[in-house]
């Protein structure tokens, strides 16, 4: 009775592994195939621009900060600019935009509508 080598395991829903490359395939890209599906299914309700930014808000950015915290890896700008593209296009229903992305992201007080960046 010895302890079993794994090559991975799975610690608060996060996928560990000896090698950084993996950690990225294992989670992150992984992550970003979920909130495409989950965003999928969100677009077929009738919501408001709003409804749509807190439907972001309160979903999706709760996992990545999640993952943001517990990883211990750099991530290029290619992974950024991916989600900014997944979620304006959710925000509006792969339509041409109508709002600036600026706008979008600047603060209520000062007239945008909050969208993290």
């Amino acid at each position: 009775m010895g302890l079993q080598i794994v090559k991975r395991i799975k610690y608060l829903g996060i996928w560990l592994t000896a090698r950084c490359s993996t950690i990225k395939e294992d989670n992150y890209l992984k992550l970003v195939s979920e909130i495409k599906k989950d965003l999928e299914k969100w677009g077929k309700l009738q919501l408001s621009i709003l409804g749509r930014i807190a439907t972001i808000k309160m979903n999706i950015l709760p996992r990545i900060l999640f993952l943001f915290q517990n990883t211990p890896i750099k991530l290029e700008k290619k992974f950024f600019k991916e989600l900014n593209k997944i979620t304006t296009k959710f925000i509006w229903s792969g339509k041409k935009p109508r709002i600036k992305l600026s706008s979008l992201q600047d603060n209520r007080c000062r007239g945008g509508f909050g969208l993290p960046a």
